[in-house]
């Protein structure tokens, strides 16, 4: 049996990713993926299956309560608009999954890079800060700051290079 924090430590930044893509707001997106961990614990038996039939519950189930959402949001600017709700396409299903798929292996490679590095690109990709911030908060040169930065990057195309050429090949043959 496979414990649910162990998936949920897996699978978070994934799922929140996919669900983004529909529900436009990071919070409604945690909400949702909560949701579907929620559903999950409910479901005991589903813990005892492969690791891959879970993930599959998980996706579908973030899927289905994201367009629950888009609907439920939709109808009432619908009614005051009357807009059509449409669903993605399999192409934009696929795309948004392997973006999904790509942003859990970037995070993941994130957490295992040596902690300086790990720090210093938080601070700069995720916070938006500039080089001389990150010098100022960390009280290192904005040099170290720099090779901080070109160490991880390194570090980060090295071990993601073969799924960058992976996703290159099935994008040619989708």
């Amino acid at each position: 049996m496979q414990s649910i924090e162990g998936i949920f430590k897996s699978y978070f930044i994934r799922l929140q990713s996919f669900a983004i893509h529909w529900v436009r707001t990071e919070e409604v997106a945690k909400d949702i993926v909560q949701d579907a961990f929620l559903s999950l614990s409910e479901q005991v038996d589903l813990l005892q299956k492969p690791e891959q039939v879970i993930k599959s519950y998980l996706f579908s189930t973030v899927k289905h309560l994201s367009f629950n959402h888009i609907r439920k949001d939709k109808s009432r600017t619908r009614l005051q608009a009357n807009i059509p709700f449409q669903e993605d396409d399999e192409d934009d299903m696929m795309d948004n999954l392997i973006q999904a798929e790509v942003m859990g292996e970037l995070y993941q490679e994130l957490a295992r890079l040596p902690e300086g590095c790990q720090h210093i690109c938080r601070l700069i990709y995720f916070d938006g800060k500039k080089y001389e911030e990150v010098a100022g908060i960390l009280n290192i040169s904005i040099n170290t700051v720099k090779s901080q930065r070109q160490r991880a990057l390194r570090i980060l195309k090295s071990r993601l290079l073969l799924l960058m050429i992976l996703l290159y090949l099935l994008k040619l043959y989708l």
